[in-house]
């Protein structure tokens, strides 16, 4: 792990859907160049989407419920959705029509249920958290309506009372797309929540359950954004040679990942999340932080994990053991970082290099850093923002020259 350096907490590419065709089929079709891995990540690859109605609905029913903790910042970390207290037993109501893709146990959550719909003119997830075993009540693979009861309210896993954890996440859940507030995605399609049946609570004051994705220390997970997709299959020609990761200068089963998360965003390179993986865990799949918990290749916390990891390799798992999983991810959380550095360059609340500051959101947290207007001055974090760079430049494939 690199002695006091802290840990890895997530993600990776969000991944833009270039047509509702490339949703559907088997997870093994023929990359369409030799060489290319298969597109990531599609979980469940054997079970079709189908179009929503328009109509969407609440997910609890109308006077039943208040929003007791709001979408973003909270404790330290990220909301990712929005908290609706209830009564346990509650009716949860499918908000759109779709297909369930997960209905079960989930990290976090204590059990989940995921609806993929095809809406807005793309793929998009809704997702219900927190119920018990027996309020589950649809099955992976079951076509729902909107307006269908799929569960009860529970206070399931990390919980401190009964509530839905609501979010919306356009692109998919499980395949790498990013949270948005679900408030007024369900009033802009109709379905307000923050009408005179709720009493909207700030995501910054004191929630009455706990859904935030906790950071190890004070570090903060990424900001959810809405990020630029990317186009599915392999990196066009254009993208080839930029920053590239010199061949054979990471373990074999690392290599073709690393070079695939680097086609996330052009800010985070190869040789960068190379020394990242060989800081945070040495290259060891199987590595553990003993004092807080962190796992994996990438080590992520089993709270970010739950939030954030995506299935890098698209074999219908996500497992924080995975390197595939773990480095996809892994380029996701950077590049969050990335874009939340480069608003606060532009918005004149940050100053500095822009590598430098994201390492530094990535070290003491995106909080810490816009806190500091720049690198958080705290040892640990200096000493990063420059140890990575130069760590990476040893893994840079020299002159552009063929690897």
């Amino acid at each position: 792990m690199g002695g006091a350096l802290p840990v890895l907490l997530v993600p990776v590419a969000a991944l833009a859907i270039v047509g509702a065709a490339l949703l559907f089929g088997s997870g093994d079709r023929t990359p369409v160049q030799h060489g290319c891995l298969p597109d990531i990540p599609r979980s469940q690859p054997h079970i079709s989407v189908q179009s929503a109605s328009l109509r969407v609905e609440t997910p609890l029913p109308e006077g039943t419920f208040t929003v007791s903790s709001g979408f973003g910042p909270r404790d330290g970390g990220v909301h990712l959705g929005v908290d609706l207290a209830a009564a346990q037993g509650t009716p949860i109501l499918a908000a759109t029509d779709g297909t369930v893709v997960a209905a079960g146990p989930a990290s976090g959550f204590g059990n989940w249920i995921i609806i993929d719909t095809l809406i807005d003119g793309g793929l998009l997830s809704t997702v219900y958290g927190h119920m018990f075993d027996d309020g589950v009540n649809v099955t992976v693979g079951e076509q729902v309506q909107a307006g269908q009861p799929i569960g009860a309210v529970g206070s399931n896993g990390e919980a401190t009372g009964p509530h839905l954890h609501f979010e919306v996440v356009p692109g998919g859940r499980q395949q790498g797309g990013h949270q948005i507030d679900p408030v007024p995605w369900l009033a802009a399609h109709g379905a307000p929540v923050d009408g005179d049946s709720t009493t909207a609570q700030p995501a910054g004051s004191t929630p009455l359950n706990g859904d935030s994705v906790r950071p190890r220390s004070s570090r903060s997970t990424a900001f959810a954004a809405r990020m630029a997709g990317l186009a599915l299959g392999c990196e066009p020609p254009s993208a080839v040679g930029r920053d590239e990761l010199r061949s054979g200068s990471v373990p074999a089963e690392y290599e073709p990942w690393i070079r695939k998360a680097a086609r996330t965003c052009p800010d985070v390179t190869g040789p960068l999340l190379a020394a990242q993986l060989r800081q945070e865990s040495g290259f060891r799949a199987d590595a553990v932080s003993p004092d807080a918990g962190a796992q994996g290749p990438a080590q992520f916390m089993p709270a970010t994990w739950a939030a954030y990891g995506i299935d890098g390799d698209g074999d219908g798992r996500i497992d924080v053991w995975s390197i595939p999983d773990a480095v996809m991810s892994q380029a996701r959380y950077d590049c969050d970082l990335v874009r939340s550095a480069k608003t606060g360059l532009a918005q004149g609340s940050l100053r500095g290099d822009l590598t430098e500051l994201w390492l530094s959101m990535y070290n003491c947290g995106p909080e810490g850093t816009l806190a500091a207007g720049g690198v958080c001055q705290n040892s640990q974090t200096l000493h990063y923002v420059k140890a990575i760079p130069a760590l990476a430049a040893t893994y840079v494939l020299a002159n552009g020259g063929a690897s």
